[in-house]
């Protein structure tokens, strides 16, 4: 959605891209060619932009101006960053504009930082082969913060990557949040 709404653009704004995948290219490479995905995207393999912009849940977003001050930022499990949702949507133009996006109303997120270093860690493990170790590692990481959905993905994707490749299924993740006992809005 985000690339047709980009080209319709024509190429009035940058826009950067960022797939969370502790994986790596090899997991975000064929879906990028799948969509067709052609502005710059960037894995996020540690899960810094979490840290950075306080995301648990993707797809997330931000506006930031040329001077490198955000100007509109939606972290919330509860909504959807789509180009298609009309507040999205205003914001965006009011943005490109010139003018001050409105606020979105949600919860001032803040990630554990200590639960991005586990994560950080575990990243590291499965990237030298040793799956064990990370999904122990972010377990941890989601002890600290059982809400992080990023966190509790990763884990999904390491013990059932026909789950999410080549497409996520997401009838099965909310029927896994269920089972483990998740009692908050899904996301």
């Amino acid at each position: 959605m985000w690339q047709r709404y980009w080209e319709t653009m024509e190429g009035r704004f940058l826009m950067v891209g960022v797939a969370q995948d502790a994986q790596g290219p090899r997991r975000v490479l064929p879906l990028i060619d799948q969509f067709g995905v052609r502005f710059p995207l960037l894995i996020d393999r540690a899960s810094s932009m979490s840290v950075d912009f306080g995301f648990q849940v993707t797809p997330a977003g931000a506006f930031v101006d040329p001077g490198g001050k955000i100007q509109y930022i939606q972290r919330s499990a509860t909504e959807q960053f789509d180009v298609n949702d009309p507040r999205v949507r205003i914001n965006l133009e009011r943005f490109l504009a010139g003018n001050k996006p409105q606020p979105v109303a949600e919860d001032d997120v803040r990630v554990d930082r200590r639960a991005l270093d586990l994560f950080a860690q575990g990243v590291e493990r499965i990237t030298a082969g040793e799956q064990a170790d990370a999904l122990r590692l972010w377990r941890r990481a989601l002890d600290l913060e059982p809400d992080n959905f990023l966190i509790r993905s990763q884990i999904w994707a390491a013990e059932h990557p026909e789950r999410f490749w080549p497409v996520v299924d997401r009838d099965w993740q909310e029927a896994q949040l269920v089972r483990e006992g998740y009692d908050k809005p899904l996301p």
